[in-house]
């Protein structure tokens, strides 16, 4: 069942895009975005972007680790478009 896949992403998407769970859970794209992100930043880099996301109080403004803040800006912009951004 797709509420109950992927918790942790589903949660970290909610903090950065600033919409509920529900809301992001009924667009059926939990799935399809987290293998997105596993596949452009691969599971250490997520990994370490949740490590410095629960640093930060859970706060992605206060992340300060440069690749952690070009992983939730790449997520963000993912669920706010449907694509991923361009390398800058």
């Amino acid at each position: 069942m797709e509420q109950d896949e992927h918790p942790g992403f589903l949660a970290l998407s909610a903090r950065l895009t600033g919409r509920d769970e529900a809301e992001l859970r009924a667009t059926g794209l939990v799935g399809r975005h987290h293998a997105t992100a596993l596949a452009r930043l691969g599971r250490a880099a997520v990994g370490r972007f949740v490590d410095d996301l629960a640093a930060a109080g859970g706060d992605p403004g206060r992340v300060t680790a440069p690749e952690s803040r070009e992983a939730a800006r790449a997520i963000t912009h993912l669920w706010r478009t449907g694509t991923w951004p361009d390398p800058c």
